[in-house]
């Protein structure tokens, strides 16, 4: 499970995205919809025209508040697909209708009506750390609201009784850490600075403007937040309480 990655780059060959006009960004939640796991180079490419940025293993699509990844294997073929949903409103979150991480077998299990949960993945962020809970490290009350939307990714609002902040999203997707640290990573590459790891927290963990991404075994917790003062302190408390249950 992944949901949050970084623009690749840094990667031997790469587009500018000065040359992506606003109409052909829009197009492209549509036909990443139509792209599957184990589709080969070539046919994403047909499909979403050519990446703004690529390498062996990674290609992505990202202009405006737009950002599609997809991780390749050995033989080119995609073996996993990404959306970063970062920076879309939240009609452009509703108006997509495939999952954050498609893989071959979420895709397989979908087909077939099978079930991708385990007990463990039943668990949804919101009773991970309640409203009480996060009301009490964030030192201001703040109410609790399920934004659970995709499978394999589970999400809770955490937004203030009054006022505009402090504000929280906590998500989990169950098997997205190693895919979202390998991102993580491509970026740091190009641009020093802008991943900051925050040690102790997990197996990883690396900010990305206002996400903290945090790797614990294959899964990955976001922690998105604003307006809350020492956001890396009440950010081990978020994770260590939410790690506690899942």
């Amino acid at each position: 499970m992944v949901v949050t990655v970084a623009v690749f780059a840094g990667c031997s060959n790469s587009t500018s995205t000065a040359g992506i006009s606003k109409d052909v960004a829009e197009a492209w939640p549509a036909k990443w919809c139509q792209a599957q796991p184990g589709n080969t180079k070539e046919q994403l490419v047909a499909l979403m025209g050519q990446p703004t940025g690529s390498s062996e293993e990674h290609m992505s699509w990202s202009a405006h508040q737009f950002q599609f990844n997809a991780f390749l294997d050995s033989g080119g073929k995609v073996r996993q697909l990404d959306i970063n949903r970062h920076s879309l409103s939240e009609a452009e979150k509703a108006a997509l209708p495939c999952s954050d991480v498609r893989t071959e077998q979420s895709a397989a299990e979908t087909e077939t009506g099978g079930n991708t949960s385990s007990a463990r993945q039943s668990v949804r962020a919101c009773a991970m750390v309640t409203a009480a809970e996060m009301s009490a490290i964030l030192g201001a009350p703040v109410t609790a609201e399920a934004n659970d939307r995709s499978n394999g990714k589970t999400e809770c609002i955490y937004t203030p009784t009054s006022g505009i902040s402090p504000y929280v999203e906590l998500s989990v997707d169950w098997g997205g850490g190693e895919a979202a640290m390998t991102a993580t990573g491509m970026m740091r590459k190009m641009e020093p600075g802008l991943t900051n790891p925050y040690e102790g927290l997990g197996d990883q963990a690396a900010a990305v403007g206002p996400a903290l991404m945090i790797r614990t075994g294959e899964d990955l917790v976001t922690i998105v937040s604003s307006g809350v003062s020492d956001a890396p302190a009440k950010a081990k408390q978020i994770f260590e309480t939410a790690k506690g249950r899942m």
